[in-house]
């Protein structure tokens, strides 16, 4: 519990850095010929005169120009409790404390339940990859079943002085029910790989450091391997899966109404970050990410093994 209220602050942060870069919003061959552009940075529209921002940019109309340098990790922390005081890092601590246990629990629980079962059924596959499979899958079901919270999480962080509920009834009552389940596409596309090369890391990192960790207690060793293999692995699945981790949060800001166009799909979010913002834009928030996750999922899956080594469970 101490750990999700640690991580929370960079969680915002993050939020923050994703959501800051302007991205050019493409119209339809119907209204390329507005005079204005729209920029939208996922909490505010912007609308720019076309000729004054190419002149500035100093770009053609077909162009694109080029995004501000985004600010650092402790440049957006200070700014946030500048302008809206210390507490503001702890935005969504609510929603994340509430499903905090419960998604645990019916991660890792489902994890070994499929785990056993894909040993049964194949007995003689690679441990790795079972786990990699395990860990998809268990993945997939707790994200979907705990998404609209991680909405409302998302949302409270990245706009300031968000209200919950305020939040979850504007969302039904604009864009329907379906509205409550926004960017769980997106969310999938994260974490179900994340998952498989988190699986995969902490299990061939097990295997490989058992065998050279200087350690005599068998207790102690596996759960000291566990902590080492947590951390590669998290560091690892990170940095593989962040450009999703950034369009997840994007198309969970934007609240689509029943009379609009359908939202853009997971490809066509992650096409215009990149075309609009580049290399930046896929990696904003990268760095608060990974100091957040990885030592997050070395105290997860070290007190997963201690848990397991303390009720003999193998």
């Amino acid at each position: 519990m101490l750990r999700v209220i640690d991580d929370t602050a960079l969680e915002v942060v993050k939020t923050r850095l994703q959501v800051q870069a302007p991205t050019v919003v493409h119209a339809s061959p119907a209204v390329q010929k507005c005079p204005y552009y729209n920029f939208s940075n996922g909490l505010i529209d912007t609308m720019l005169p076309k000729q004054r921002l190419l002149k500035q940019c100093k770009c053609s109309p077909q162009q694109i120009c080029a995004p501000p340098k985004p600010d650092s990790t402790l440049f957006t922390m200070a700014r946030i409790v500048r302008l809206e005081g210390p507490l503001a890092l702890y935005a969504g601590l609510p929603p994340t404390l509430l499903t905090a246990i419960p998604s645990t629990a019916v991660y890792f629980t489902s994890y070994e339940m499929l785990l056993k079962r894909l040993k049964t059924a194949f007995p003689e596959q690679n441990h790795g990859l079972l786990a990699m499979a395990s860990g998809s899958m268990a993945r997939a079901a707790a994200a979907t079943i705990f998404s609209p919270f991680e909405l409302i999480r998302v949302q409270m962080q990245a706009v300031a002085n968000a209200h919950p509920f305020a939040t979850y009834m504007r969302r039904v009552w604009q864009g329907g029910a379906r509205q409550l389940f926004a960017g769980l596409g997106a969310t999938l596309a994260r974490d179900i790989p994340f998952s498989a090369f988190y699986w995969y890391g902490i299990e061939t990192s097990k295997e490989y450091l058992m065998d050279r960790v200087p350690i005599a207690d068998a207790q102690t060793k596996k759960v000291s391997v566990a902590l080492i293999s947590g951390v590669l692995a998290g560091v690892l699945a990170t940095i593989s899966t962040h450009p999703f981790d950034v369009v997840k949060t994007r198309s969970q800001l934007v609240v689509y109404t029943k009379d609009m166009a359908p939202a853009p799909s997971f490809t066509q979010l992650l096409q215009q970050v990149w075309e609009a913002e580049g290399a930046r834009g896929m990696t904003a928030g990268l760095v608060p990410r990974v100091v957040k996750v990885a030592p997050a999922c070395a105290i997860m899956i070290s007190s997963y093994e201690a848990t397991k080594q303390a009720f003999n469970v193998d």
